[in-house]
């Protein structure tokens, strides 16, 4: 697989200036793409099918984005953390949250819901 390429069958667009960083983690291949656009910092992550994984197990990529925030003066903002559930983006804590509630297997329907729609299944026949 070149990981390189990857970020082309990606199920939204990767800009060619995003950092790419490639990560072993246990059992499985992390590959992260990091952007900036418009106050916000994106962050694409495409994983191999990970092997303790209850829910999702297929390669899959997950998007985030974080506004960071600013601690003082008259235009204070608090941090915004989100991610791509869907077409919609939500709190990041609350998809934390759900996968919390799979993995100790007390998730309620739109919880799973939340997960699956979070994970974006990995296109890769064509690859």
């Amino acid at each position: 697989m070149n990981y390189f390429k990857l970020r082309k069958i990606a199920p939204w667009f990767i800009p060619l200036d995003a950092k790419m960083t490639l990560e072993n983690k246990q059992g499985y291949r992390q590959i992260k793409y990091v952007w900036y656009k418009n106050s916000w910092r994106y962050e694409a992550r495409f994983h191999t099918k990970t092997p303790k994984a209850q829910l999702i197990t297929y390669p899959s990529w997950r998007l985030d984005r974080i506004r960071p925030g600013k601690g003082f003066g008259p235009d204070h903002a608090s941090r915004i953390e989100e991610s791509l559930v869907g077409t919609k983006w939500i709190k990041s804590s609350i998809v934390r949250y759900c996968a919390r509630q799979v993995s100790h297997g007390v998730a309620n329907k739109k919880q799973i819901e939340i997960i699956k729609k979070a994970h974006f299944r990995a296109r890769l026949r064509n690859y």
